[in-house]
């Protein structure tokens, strides 16, 4: 292998930071090859606690006390943990479970469970004191708890994943929604300001989302920020005289600070890339911030020193100012639509052959974070061009639904007519396709569609059967999943129509499917019908499954393995 691949392969990322009361700040790092807890104080790091499966969330109390997750193997059923600096206790370890807030005063923390019956996430408190667990509400669907009010919990409820409202769940089990609204909005991220005010972000009568204030008493609600592009996170200062917020500008994040009263807006100087995971707490404001020239790294924020890194995570000799920043690009789909796509250029020039790398969710957005095997891609000459087909976020409320259903159709053209434009402009003649879960679906779709503009697929943890996929995903995942695909009882001929498994005597090219065995959102079995039926046709197939992985790959050596198969595979059918 290549000493230069081989150390993007290798390359280590810190994220999820969480400052803690004495002024040390926690963060997850794959350093040791599988995410743990790390801390950095003074400018020393080290691990909080040794631990064999992966660690995620950090939480820390008003007294020091870290909670965190940790699941088995990547199934995703999280278990909830706390140390105390001494002593490390589980607390959560039935169905999943999803850290919430501490209490101000440190005594108890929240959470939700779906351990009643595997759909409905219920809220429940831990209270440190007596050792003690209580379910203070049973709640309908997925909720996620964000912070404590008063003698209550606020929390965001999904009607679908772009559809939220916030909850108020007080200690006797009372639960109120304080945005109940009509049409679909997003309503999430709620912070307290004080005993009756509250910052959101939300897109109530909106393309966009914007900061907003809400009276949580009467429920009167106005904007105090909203913007042609989303405020995607915002965290506010101890005292309640600053905000920092990020903004989505064609997939590149800007971070701004400003005073409380939105008059005055500062841009903080960044590199290119996305903001994450900003948190503002215990007087220190900190984000992960994630770039092509950067890496993904743990940054802190001060009004006198602007952006600085805690997190220089190893590099293996990499340099990084090496690394492409993409190009946004807009081409001409099947329908006029057009189409944003960052383009990641190699050095040579075109024509190149090229990789169409397809983002999963569908409801995300490809966007200018480090991904190594995107780099990989393109130090190995290959030109990747990543589009934001039609259903992705970040463009408004209008380009998210263009996909619904039976639109589907239009998301795969979308892909077809990228091959298209390339070939049309001159800057790429070869291609091949790749993405993962849904990007696995869409590369097996088009695939099908247009079975002669390919030389190759690759297809990762993707949907090959709508109907089985919705019947064997988690159970509080289908009513979500069906609000975008449709439903098993009103939709299944549309659900089969639009199926790979159903056009899999059309997929002409060679084709690799890597697949985790412990996957709890699209099961192994849909990768295995999908290599059964191929191969039985006498098709090319390589088959990579992972028996410690679930919906995605986060070991290192899981991830080397699958990145060097992948750029065999590519040199064998791409050039």
């Amino acid at each position: 292998m290549d000493l230069n691949i081989k150390r993007l392969i290798h390359v280590r990322q810190a994220h999820s930071p969480e400052p803690m009361p004495n002024g040390d700040v926690l963060y997850v790092s794959d350093v040791t090859g599988v995410p743990q807890i790390w801390f950095a104080r003074r400018g020393r790091h080290d691990m909080l606690i040794p631990f064999e499966e992966r660690m995620a969330s950090p939480l820390a109390s008003p007294s020091g006390v870290v909670a965190f997750a940790s699941d088995t193997g990547g199934d995703e059923r999280w278990h909830i943990y706390l140390f105390n600096g001494r002593e490390l206790e589980r607390i959560a370890d039935e169905g999943m479970n999803l850290l919430g807030a501490w209490s101000p005063d440190g005594r108890f923390l929240a959470y939700t469970s779906n351990r009643r019956n595997d759909v409905d996430f219920d809220l429940y408190v831990y209270d440190v004191y007596t050792g003690k667990t209580t379910k203070v509400a049973e709640l309908d669907g997925h909720n996620a708890p964000h912070a404590w009010m008063g003698n209550g919990v606020l929390v965001t409820h999904m009607n679908s994943n772009l559809d939220t409202d916030i909850y108020l769940v007080t200690l006797d089990g009372t639960q109120r929604n304080v945005t109940k609204h009509e049409g679909e909005a997003i309503n999430m991220s709620p912070i307290p300001i004080d005993g009756e005010h509250i910052f959101f972000l939300s897109n109530v009568d909106s393309e966009y989302v914007g900061l907003a204030r809400l009276n949580v008493a009467t429920g009167e609600s106005k904007y105090h920020l909203s913007l042609d592009m989303d405020v995607e996170s915002f965290a506010l200062s101890h005292d309640g005289r600053h905000i920092l917020y990020s903004v989505n500008n064609e997939g590149f994040s800007e971070l701004y600070l400003t005073n409380v009263n939105a008059t005055l807006h500062h841009k903080v100087a960044s590199e290119p890339g996305v903001v994450r995971e900003l948190k503002w707490k215990f007087g220190i404001a900190v984000l992960t911030h994630s770039g092509p020239r950067t890496g993904t790294e743990v940054w802190a924020y001060d009004v006198s020193r602007g952006m600085y890194r805690l997190t220089d995570s190893p590099k293996m000799g990499i340099s990084m100012d090496d690394m492409v920043v993409p190009e946004v690009y807009r081409y001409e789909s099947h329908d006029g639509l057009l189409v944003p796509v960052l383009m990641y250029k190699p050095r040579s020039p075109p024509p190149y052959r090229a990789v169409i790398y397809l983002h999963g969710g569908p409801e995300a957005q490809e966007r200018p974070e480090f991904k190594p095997l995107v780099q990989l891609l393109v130090a190995s000459g290959y030109l990747v061009a990543a589009p934001n087909y039609r259903g992705s976020t970040g463009y408004g409320k209008t380009y998210v639904h263009l996909d619904d259903v039976e639109r589907r159709w239009g998301a795969i053209m979308d892909v077809v007519h990228l091959a298209k434009w390339l070939r049309a402009t001159g800057m790429a003649l070869d291609m091949c396709l790749m993405g993962g879960s849904y990007g696995g679906y869409l590369t097996l779709m088009a695939m099908a569609t247009e079975p002669s503009e390919w030389r190759c697929g690759v297809e990762m943890v993707g949907i090959v059967n709508l109907v089985t996929f919705l019947e064997n995903t988690s159970k509080w995942r289908r009513r979500y999943r069906e609000a975008e695909y449709g439903s098993l009882e009103a939709h299944r001929s549309v659900l089969e129509d639009l199926s790979p498994i159903n056009h899999a005597d059309r997929i002409a090219a060679p084709l690799m499917v890597i697949h985790g065995e412990r996957d709890p959102r699209v099961p192994i079995n849909e990768a295995e019908q999908l290599v059964e039926r191929l191969r039985g046709m006498g098709r090319h197939v390589v088959y990579i499954r992972l028996q410690d992985e679930g919906h995605g790959i986060s070991k290192i050596h899981n991830r080397a393995r699958v990145y060097t198969e992948i750029l065999k595979f590519l040199a064998e059918n791409l050039g």
